[in-house]
């Protein structure tokens, strides 16, 4: 029934062209009662919330349980992740037009955005925490914090791209999803900076010799 609720909600938006006054029209709509409603969801900002956060999640769920994405480097996690939930937000393009279509620059603060933003770093933090134990990219201390701030801007970044990209099967979105995640991940990886670090460290135990 939660992700009946959900579905449906979407469906009210789209076809009203406006979201549900309170949780009585949305629960006429579905045709359940409002404890039913209540059971699922305290209110129907949660719903709203919902709709995208669920899409994260399933994705994340998913990848969570496969033995091959395990063994992925980190940029490519952070590719495979970006590309699966573009195209499960497909299904629900037309609602995402419609609920962000005053959405202008991709660094605003949107209504909606800040619930998936904590769901991708509960999702993506582990996997940095890990790749850092790993010797993959450096622990830079106070640094590395902004690593997961840095992925979650990327992501909407690309989600703000793709609702503007018209081009055939979303290309432009695909290149936009390679290129920006690569960049990212140059940032978070070993960059000139940490080399630049390591000849000082260098410099000095020879000196010091």
């Amino acid at each position: 029934m939660k992700n009946q609720i959900v579905s449906e909600y979407v469906k009210y938006c789209l076809k009203m062209g406006h979201s549900p006054a309170n949780v009585f029209q949305l629960c006429e709509h579905l045709g359940i009662a409002e404890t039913e409603f209540y059971s699922h969801f305290g209110s129907l900002d949660k719903v709203e919330e919902s709709v995208i956060v669920s899409r994260w999640q399933s994705v994340a769920e998913k990848f969570a349980q496969d033995d091959q994405f395990a063994g992925f480097s980190i940029t490519e996690k952070m590719l495979t992740l970006h590309f699966a939930f573009i195209e499960n937000l497909r299904e629900i393009r037309s609602y995402l037009l419609w609920k962000f279509q005053d959405w202008k620059n991709p660094t605003d603060q949107v209504k909606g955005l800040m619930s998936l933003r904590e769901a991708f770093q509960k999702t993506v933090t582990p996997m940095l925490d890990m790749a850092v134990n790993q010797g993959e990219i450096p622990d830079r201390k106070v640094v590395s914090k902004l690593n997961v701030e840095a992925l979650g801007m990327n992501l909407a970044f690309v989600m703000h791209f793709w609702l503007k990209d018209d081009s055939a099967d979303f290309e432009r979105t695909d290149a936009c999803i390679e290129k920006s995640v690569q960049l990212t991940m140059d940032f978070v990886g070993r960059n000139a900076v940490d080399k630049l670090f390591d000849f000082g460290k260098f410099l000095i135990q020879g000196f010091q010799r």
